[in-house]
Order: structure tokens, then sequence, then C-alpha cells
């Protein structure tokens, strides 16, 4: 079986942007898109969006390589559509 987390672990994690040492905190997510595609960050990093992403349940993704640059858009993520993070399946 599939090792799991629990969704209120991933936001907790989602919240700390930053790791002890104060470099910026990366992780690996898969979501399914509103049109139902599936998306894989291997490295990525939080970031805001302009609007309220608590009250609308969202977070602010975008992907970076190794020296934590982006490689691409900002990716707003429905919470109840990450299916993995780091690894580990998504469960509620």
């Amino acid at each position: 079986m599939a090792q799991t987390i629990k969704i209120n672990r991933v936001l907790a994690e989602l919240d700390m942007s930053v790791t002890t040492d104060g470099a910026q905190k990366t992780f690996s997510m898969r979501f399914i898109t509103k049109r139902g595609e599936s998306i894989y960050f291997f490295r990525a990093v939080k970031t805001g969006l302009n609007m309220n992403l608590k009250k609308n349940a969202m977070r602010g993704v975008v992907p970076v390589n190794i020296f934590l640059q982006s490689t691409a858009h900002i990716h707003p993520v429905w919470i109840w559509s990450i299916v993995e993070f780091n690894g580990l399946k998504v469960s509620l």
C-alpha cells in the first residue's frame, strides 16, 4: 500500500514557506486541473496570488529549477485537487 499524507498536513507544509535555515522550502506536487489534466511539479515553491487564497481554498505554486528560479508561470491550485505531495498520496 502506498504511503499517504493527510490534506491538513499538506496545507501546514505549504504554509511554511521557508526552512529553519531561512532557505525557501521546495516540494513536489501532483494535482488535477479543472479540465482533468494531471500536472506534476518535480520541484516547486509556494507563491502568492492576487486573491484571498484561504477563502477560495487555493494555493499558488510555481515550478522552479535547482537554483530556485521559476521555470513556468504561477499556478493557482485548488487544495482539493492535490493528489500527491512529496511522493505521498494525499488523503482526507
